[in-house]
């Protein structure tokens, strides 16, 4: 790294330390011309790189006095080699010791020589993406902008056309909190694809635009494909700090810059679940992990980190998500949270998340909805929870299947020490939630499939490195009471349940009074994370299918169950506690985990639903390319109905 500092020198500075990459140790010292700058100079700094030959090069910086022409100050780094000069060029103002914003402004940036690849496919802003739904004819559009000043214009336009038509106006929208732009539309003609763009500034003569496709709703095909996503980490280990050292012997040194390490920009994920070409794209929650890439902001509303890591979500899926609409759910890391128990909105007493509520502001909690639900269809019932939280739970039709969204957490009320609260009080889906799932499951219009979106799974599919039942409140399993009643308010509906947060891809069999008399859930793989859960009972189940650790099973709460495929970590629990002592259930290396998506293909003519469950490495395109083991799984429709069996 080379710096201009705030003593008036250059200096080269070293930030590949593994333990302590920030604190920017001074390197040993380069052939340099002792000079002085004043913070008063406006000064141009220049960096060339020449080849020496053989592979090397040289560094020559240098400050120049921008009035008189004057050399201020000079260093040179000789015999660099070539393979430490790959990568980007960053320019970055940093605050003096101990506060807070830059100090400079940088102007006027040029680049040039054969060894510079410029990629302007690869610039972002002003719009940085788009997110959309379609509910029968009713459109809802957002834009998520890069931070725009009070000062610029706070308005975009959404203009639509059929292919090589003339553009027509939409509505125009005034941005929110998060740089959102959120626009609707009723009445839409939803029998054929549209081109779209959206404009910024909506009143600029030559704006910039960003475009893509709103396609028709395919009501009429025999297929509708879902993608399934959630828990997606930017990278394993924090680019702070620490040295990540490998949790197994088999497990590999990660590094920091590297591709064991960074899983953004999700590149092979995002190709591979393309090619099965989805109808539409659901996201249960946990977009982003709050501590990755970079450390958490514990501030009660950590606006500006939030953005950070959502706009890496944005611009690692948006190629997906300009063309094919998409349901977003917020989960905990969402919202700053380990685990989350909304109870009904309140503050969490002394920001404490064990004790209930939301640890961060109301109007934070809103910004991150705002951003990634803003688009989904219209809430059921949009009365706000406590502070003022605004709710998404409802349901839409799309592709000739009724859906419905639910909010596990947000009305859950905490297990915990403290709560003053009888299993039987607790709260799971809450009153609300529950009274939709009844009127949802009443709705029989057109015999339409049916498909519950939710965030996690209705039991703790989990165990111990012994293989004993393991208690997680996190999930919906808890409390009992709450879980059963959903249960049969979707076993009602005959509803196929799609969900996330585990990391640990499941199709399960919920069961009240047997085995089998519930729904089917599908929760669907971490695309990417570190904490790691297994399903390995001590003993083999019974009715076990052809594959392990499959069967009939009661929960740590009381939960009965059939786990019909589990895709555990490549590893054992007991052998991965052989060498990680205490509760850490965290895995770095990607070969010994368990990763990729989800795919749900509904064929209404053959009645049937068809789960797969792909790694993220695998290309489907690919000759012989294999599922994790107990997929694809086949699910008529005249099996929704658990009683049936």
């Amino acid at each position: 790294m080379l710096a201009c500092e705030s003593d008036g020198r250059l200096r080269l500075r070293d930030h590949t330390d593994e333990e302590q990459p920030l604190a920017c140790a001074e390197a040993p010292p380069p052939e340099s011309r002792a000079g002085w700058l004043t913070a008063n100079d406006e000064v141009l700094l220049r960096l060339d790189i020449l080849p020496q030959g053989q592979g090397v090069f040289s560094l020559e910086f240098s400050a120049w006095d921008s009035r008189s022409g004057k050399q201020l100050a000079s260093l040179i780094n000789r015999d660099v080699p070539e393979a430490k000069l790959l990568g980007g060029i960053a320019l970055v103002s940093s605050p003096y010791t101990g506060r807070t914003g830059a100090r400079y402004w940088f102007r006027d940036l040029r680049t040039g020589g054969e060894k510079i690849a410029a990629r302007p496919e690869r610039a972002l802003g002003p719009i940085l993406g788009t997110l959309y739904s379609l509910n029968s004819k009713a459109l809802k559009l957002s834009a998520q902008l890069m931070p725009v000043g009070e000062s610029e214009s706070q308005t975009a336009k959404l203009q639509y056309r059929q292919a090589g038509g003339a553009w027509q106006d939409g509505p125009t929208a005034t941005l929110a909190p998060g740089f959102t732009a959120l626009f609707r539309m009723e009445n839409w003609d939803a029998t054929r694809d549209w081109e779209y763009r959206v404009a910024y500034p909506a009143d600029a003569p030559r704006p910039d635009y960003y475009t893509g496709v709103i396609r028709q709703d395919p009501v009429k095909t025999e297929t509708l494909t879902i993608a399934l996503f959630s828990c997606i980490i930017a990278s394993a280990r924090t680019l702070e700090g620490g040295v990540g050292r490998p949790e197994l012997p088999q497990a590999e040194l990660l590094g920091r810059y590297t591709n064991r390490n960074l899983y953004f920009p999700h590149r092979e994920l995002v190709r591979h679940a393309n090619h099965h070409g989805a109808d539409l794209l659901v996201f249960a929650g946990d977009q982003f992990y709050e501590g990755s890439p970079t450390r958490k902001d514990n501030s009660p509303a950590p606006t500006l980190d939030y953005l950070y890591k959502w706009y890496l979500w944005v611009w690692a899926f948006r190629e997906m998500t300009r063309n094919t609409p998409a349901i977003v759910m917020v989960d905990d890391h969402d919202v700053y949270h380990g685990n989350i128990w909304g109870n009904g909105g309140r503050a969490a007493p002394e920001r404490d998340q064990n004790r209930g509520g939301y640890r961060c502001t109301g109007e934070f909690i809103n910004l991150v909805q705002r951003t990634q639900c803003s688009h989904n269809p219209d809430p059921y019932d949009p009365a706000p929870v406590l502070q003022g939280i605004t709710v998404y739970y409802g349901a839409f039709r799309y592709g000739g299947v009724s859906f419905a969204i639910l909010e596990d957490r947000k009305f859950k009320t905490t297990p915990m020490e403290g709560a003053d609260l009888d299993v039987h009080e607790a709260e799971l889906l809450g009153e609300r939630q529950e009274k939709f799932l009844e009127a949802w499951a009443q709705d029989r219009a057109d015999a339409a499939p049916k498909i519950c979106l939710t965030q996690t799974l209705f039991a703790s599919a989990q165990t111990s490195p012994a293989g004993r039942p393991l208690m997680d409140f996190d999930s919906n399993g808890y409390p009992k009471p709450g879980r059963d009643r959903a249960i049969e308010l979707l076993r009602e509906a005959r509803a196929l349940v799609l969900g996330g947060d585990q990391h640990l891809a499941t199709i399960v069999r919920h069961g009240l009074d047997t085995f089998t008399d519930g729904v089917i859930q599908f929760t669907g793989p971490a695309a990417g994370s570190s904490w790691q859960r297994w399903f390995e009972p001590a003993r083999r189940l019974p009715n076990a299918a052809s594959t392990p650790n499959t069967g009939d099973f009661v929960d740590a709460f009381g939960n009965k169950l059939r786990v019909l495929a589990v895709a555990n970590p490549k590893v054992t629990f007991k052998e991965y506690r052989q060498h990680r002592a205490g509760r850490n259930q965290g895995l770095g290396d990607r070969r010994l985990k368990s990763e990729g998506y989800g795919i749900i293909r509904v064929n209404r003519q053959a009645r049937e639903f068809v789960l797969e469950c792909w790694p993220w490495e695998i290309d489907p395109a690919a000759t012989g390319a294999r599922q994790f083991a107990g997929w694809p799984f086949r699910l008529p429709f005249s099996e929704l109905d658990g009683r049936q069996l």
